[in-house]
């Protein structure tokens, strides 16, 4: 028996065993910045692997983007103006996809001095809303092309 008292690491076997090629672990100077690969990230340049992120949209943002709606034509009347929205809008980097979360509160005026109100607008497909003073019917048939209107400029931030 070898009494020898063996040195004990986590790689013993690789320093003892004499077919194992050596590898050389230490750090090499890059002397061409060009040669160093930058990785491509979505989110922050910390968050490489894309795992967990959120950021607030300003809401000052999102009635921006709202505004591109005026001028749509709803039943025999028009959207004239994006008087409020409220509420709170984030946009999430989970893994390594953009999601838009928002739960808003949205007020549209209308041509005819009626309203449009979204007492609920949420991410998860909520779409409560009041009609007040609107007297055209139609207004009532042709909503779902304004959810979906509504819908495309609130996620635009995803893009």
């Amino acid at each position: 028996m070898d009494n020898s008292k063996k040195e004990h690491s986590y790689t013993y076997w690789v320093k003892n065993d004499p077919n194992h090629p050596k590898i050389d672990c230490q750090p090499k100077k890059v002397e061409d910045p060009s040669q160093v690969q930058q990785p491509q990230t979505i989110g922050s340049q910390w968050n490489v692997s894309g795992t967990w992120e959120e950021k607030k949209v300003p809401m000052s943002e999102i009635k921006k983007s709202l505004e591109n709606i005026i001028g749509m034509k709803i039943g025999q009347t028009k959207i004239s103006a994006v008087e409020s929205v409220e509420g709170e809008a984030h946009l999430y980097l989970s893994r390594g996809k953009k999601r838009m979360g928002y739960h808003l509160k949205i007020t549209y005026a209308l041509e005819d001095d009626g309203q449009i109100k979204y007492t609920d607008f949420t991410d998860d497909g909520d779409r409560d809303y009041v009609l007040e003073d609107v007297n055209d019917e139609t207004v009532k048939h042709q909503i779902e092309e304004l959810h979906d209107q509504t819908k495309q400029f609130v996620e635009v931030f995803k893009n």
